[in-house]
This record gives C-alpha cells, structure tokens and sequence, in this order.
C-alpha cells in the first residue's frame, strides 16, 4: 500500500505535512505523489491518558523516517521498536486526512 507525499517538480523534494510552498526551493510547483511508505522508526512512546474518551489506551505512537526524507507521526503496530525498518499504511480518518500506521517491514526480516 502507498501513502500520498506533496512533492515539488520544480526540485523533487518531497514534503509531508503539505504546505503552500516547497520547503527547499520556495516554488509553488507542488503535486501529490504516491510514496511507498518505507522508513525507519526513529523514536516511539506509549500513551496512557487522553482528552479523548473514545480513544482505546494505552496508545503507542512513533516518529518514522522515511527514505523520502521526511518524517511523520504514526501509530506503531505490534511490536515494532525504534531502530526497526518499517512500512507506513494510509487510512483516511472522518475529515479524509491521512492516518498512518507503521508495521514491520517484512522485507527486513
């Protein structure tokens, strides 16, 4: 599965959240690509409360690398460890924003 990066065909930057201008060149020239969500787990942590009465706890999350050269938020999937190469999938939540989980990549076992 592939998850969506905003990339700039002026320089080829790719850039996640998406902005107005490219983060490297400043140009507006900003397409969405497709990316197959391949990166590194860089650091990983464990909530235990939350605002949010719906949300199931304890919740794992992680910042992932990915080869791309940007990083972004997930949820971990079961037990992937900071240093372990993974894969992003993409859901969308209620708003269509994209929601990523990041699971072992299986090509590094």
């Amino acid at each position: 599965m592939s998850i969506r990066l905003q990339t700039c065909t002026a320089c080829g930057t790719h850039q996640y959240p998406e902005r107005d201008l490219c983060r490297a060149c400043l140009r507006d020239e900003l397409v969405r690509t497709e990316n197959d969500g391949q990166g590194r787990l860089i650091a990983a942590t464990t909530l235990h409360r939350s605002l949010e009465p719906d949300t199931a706890l304890p919740l794992r999350i992680g910042a992932v690398a990915l080869d791309a050269g940007v990083r972004v938020i997930a949820f971990l999937g079961r037990g992937v460890q900071p240093g372990d190469r993974v894969v992003l999938h993409a859901t969308a939540d209620a708003e269509q924003h994209q929601v990523f989980t990041a699971e072992k990549d299986p090509a590094d076992a």
